[in-house]
């Protein structure tokens, strides 16, 4: 013990000049994590506390010789500089960070060099389907589609093959799972990312899911306390209003909460939505517009319910500062401030650290900080209660800046054994919810198939798939495509017809329809008329049916492109389409090539709400069909 002690007076001396703990220093903080975690916090700075308080994302750094932001790629010595006399205790990567795993080892190994105390936290959203960060990586089909599945073994593997990538790539926390309830159709954020609109099945999916992820040496964050699901506007770009009372926000939204921190979650990120029946307080936005007060900074939320309801002690992470609900409402420094006191430990992107220009702004932030903290002893309490729990909490994972083994990350990362589990997942999951003697459709040795969809890229990969379908069955397909922008009212009647005459089948893709999706409609009116079979595959959420008639042949699939929504930045989830499309098909002999087997994790109501047209629970299979 005597050895324990006078290294760690060494190790607490050196935090005063900043000097990374190495791992043989780390290796005796570990003896007694709580004396070391107050010990390291009682020797730091008021700025080295902030530094652990920040996750920043350098996502961009400068112009390229174009006059665009440049993607950080590569480590600098302007970055390396900002992490390390910012003393940063965290760092956040997004998909244009992460070009391939050597690329993504060889950055990830030189963030942790440049710290300069701790290791950070290294982060990123690998949630599966829509929400995915690595471009090479195993996404799985995403948390609808585990719902439609509905097999807690398949989360908890899903869990397991994010643990494994996202650790040996040297990622520490994913923020992830999603536990909102998405029980408003028309949600125009969640939709897939939620499991289902049953607040049990969310809870019992997203508690497996963190039980495979804890296989490995990565932290979870439940998101979006207190719970995203029942709204109709996007906070990356407003603020949204939850009206729920409050019984109804206890009995639904947050049961999946509950259920899960009492079941090993190391985090919560906070939503940015007002929901009055929680906190009632106004407060007034840069337009001088009085406003209810966001949950990112409401301290009766946080600190009344997190805190003190539920006993919570893990950390409380903010979603995204940056993000238009609070970045175009609120002064950033006030914003910081408010949260710290509301009760969160961690801010997420207060600042966009795009560029040199930015770090000002940083300073500025820390300055601000440091003077408010002066000023009122509760500041400064809570600074150093949440320096305590993020330096606590990287202890007790027992967090490394060891570099990465990259032969072993190539090994792991995207292996063929993940992809051929994910496309076992998908076709697990793909729904048929309405069939009138469409399906299967049996291939013969020649097929004219015609593809319709928003998107040249869309058609394009299910072209692709197609392709592999006439590979493995032997069969001829001649796809034709056109790109037809179905919410709108473009097409005639004509055109619509010659779209849909003479094929052997029309594939409908269709993406979030609302409202009256008029081409949508007109095709399906022609191909009916024409007496030509065609499927409408709702290739993001389930909805779509809701707002069209007449359709005889409609399958879910939870997404076919994994979205980086804070940018625009896509991906395909290919295995989602492949699942999907291989359900349509029966090969020359009859046989389903994947028989539908999922069940709608939610509820389908007409566009006014009032009525539910699919249930939960509701899926056809062929052996069922008439």
């Amino acid at each position: 013990m005597k050895k324990f002690t006078l290294l760690s007076a060494c190790i607490f001396s050196a935090f005063s000049m900043a000097n990374p703990i190495t791992q043989a220093q780390l290796n005796e903080l570990w003896q007694d994590k709580q004396k070391s975690a107050q010990e390291i916090v009682n020797n730091m700075s008021e700025a080295e506390k902030i530094g652990q308080l920040f996750m920043l994302d350098f996502r961009y750094w400068n112009k390229d010789s174009h006059g665009e932001p440049a993607p950080f790629l590569v480590m600098n010595d302007e970055v390396s500089k900002v992490i390390n006399q910012y003393h940063l205790g965290s760092v956040i990567l997004f998909r244009e960070n992460l070009i391939d795993t050597p690329q993504t080892v060889e950055l990830i190994n030189k963030l942790q060099s440049s710290r300069s105390n701790l290791p950070l936290f290294i982060g990123t959203d690998q949630e599966g389907g829509y929400v995915t960060r690595l471009r090479v990586g195993t996404e799985m089909p995403g948390n609808m589609a585990l719902g439609a599945a509905r097999n807690p073994a398949l989360a908890e593997l899903t869990g397991m093959i994010h643990g494994y990538e996202l650790s040996s790539l040297g990622f520490n926390i994913n923020f992830g799972p999603v536990v909102d309830v998405n029980n408003n159709q028309n949600n125009p954020v969640i939709g897939v990312r939620s499991y289902s609109d049953d607040k049990n099945l969310v809870g019992s999916l997203a508690t497996s899911y963190i039980q495979g992820i804890h296989k490995y040496n990565l932290l979870t964050s439940l998101k979006h306390f207190p719970g995203h699901g029942n709204v109709s506007a996007d906070s990356h770009v407003d603020l949204p209003v939850v009206n729920s009372d409050a019984k109804t926000w206890r009995d639904t939204e947050l049961v999946p909460f509950k259920y899960a921190l009492s079941h090993g979650a190391d985090a919560v990120m906070t939503a940015h939505i007002i929901v009055p029946a929680l906190d009632d307080d106004k407060i007034t936005t840069l337009a001088g517009k009085q406003v209810g007060t966001p949950a990112t900074l409401s301290k009766p939320i946080l600190h009344g319910i997190l805190r003190d309801e539920l006993n919570y002690d893990g950390l409380i992470v903010t979603d995204a500062m940056d993000m238009g609900a609070i970045a175009d409402n609120f002064d950033i420094n006030w914003a910081v401030e408010t949260s710290l006191l509301a009760g969160s430990d961690i801010i997420l992107m207060p600042i966009k650290m795009w560029d040199s220009q930015a770090v000002s702004r940083l300073d500025n932030m820390y300055r601000y900080l440091e003077t408010q903290a002066e000023k009122n002893p509760e500041l400064k309490k809570r600074i150093d209660e949440s320096a305590k729990r993020v330096v606590l909490k990287k202890l007790q994972q027992e967090i490394t800046a060891q570099p990465i083994d990259l032969v072993k990350a190539e090994q792991v990362v995207a292996s063929k054994g993940h992809k051929d589990i994910e496309n076992m997942v998908s076709e697990q999951a793909i729904t048929l919810i309405k069939n009138e003697n469409v399906l299967p459709y049996q291939l013969k040795p020649l097929n004219r198939i015609f593809i319709i969809s928003d998107e040249k890229p869309r058609n394009t990969l299910i072209q692709k798939q197609l392709n592999d379908i006439a590979q493995e069955t032997g069969v001829a397909i001649i796809t034709g495509e056109s790109v037809v922008k179905l919410n709108e009212n473009t097409l005639t009647q004509d055109e619509a017809k010659k779209l849909v005459q003479n094929q052997d089948l029309v594939l409908l893709t269709t993406y979030n329809l609302k409202d009256t999706p008029t081409n949508a409609q007109l095709i399906i009116d022609a191909a009916n008329q024409l007496k030509t079979p065609i499927v409408v595959i709702s290739s993001r959420n389930p909805y779509d049916i809701a707002y069209l008639n007449n359709v005889n042949a409609n399958i879910a699939i939870y997404g076919i492109t994994g979205f980086d929504i804070t940018n625009n930045n896509r991906n395909s989830l290919e295995t989602n389409i492949r699942s999907g499309l291989r359900t349509l098909f029966a090969n020359t002999h009859g046989q389903p090539l994947n028989p539908p087997q999922g069940l709608l994790p939610v509820n389908i109501k007409n566009p006014q709400g009032n009525k539910v047209l699919f249930p939960y629970g509701h899926g056809e299979t062929y052996s069922t069909i008439n």
